[in-house]
């Protein structure tokens, strides 16, 4: 008996189904669809602009450089003091800020500690250092 009611119960419920059941085939949508799609075109085309801008500077002044993690040092940075300082195993990075597109090249300015030839002790000194195709100069 009771498996004739179940199974009356499931017929009615398929019957039925159409009448409680959220059909998901409603193509009509809500402005809150449509300000989502807006967004959404916005920033796909601010970043394509982005993108394009990039590419643009990185023509004319060579690959973007990227910092160490840590302070955020380009590696070319980095060449330029070994290269340059007269105690090169003194000097001690404290950070670079971000590497900006500048009228001459990539640029960021840098703080670090290097030995000061005359005292002997470490000297505080922040510079602008111009990156062009990879090559760091002040």
């Amino acid at each position: 008996m009771k498996y004739i009611l179940f199974a009356i119960l499931l017929f009615a419920l398929w019957v039925t189904e159409p009448l409680w059941m959220k059909s998901n085939t409603n193509t009509t949508t809500s402005s809150v669809d449509e300000q989502i799609t807006e967004q959404e075109k916005a920033r796909a085309e601010l970043l394509s602009a982005e993108a394009k801008k990039l590419k643009e500077l990185e023509v004319k002044f060579g690959q973007k450089p990227y910092g160490k993690y840590s302070t955020g040092v380009p590696s070319s940075v980095q060449e330029y003091w070994d290269k340059t300082l007269k105690y090169p195993d003194s000097l001690e990075e404290e950070r670079c800020g971000p590497i900006r597109a500048g009228e001459k090249g990539w640029t960021t300015v840098c703080r670090y500690r290097a030995k000061n030839s005359s005292l002997g002790s470490l000297e505080l000194m922040q510079d602008t250092f111009i990156i062009k195709d990879g090559i760091a100069h002040k």
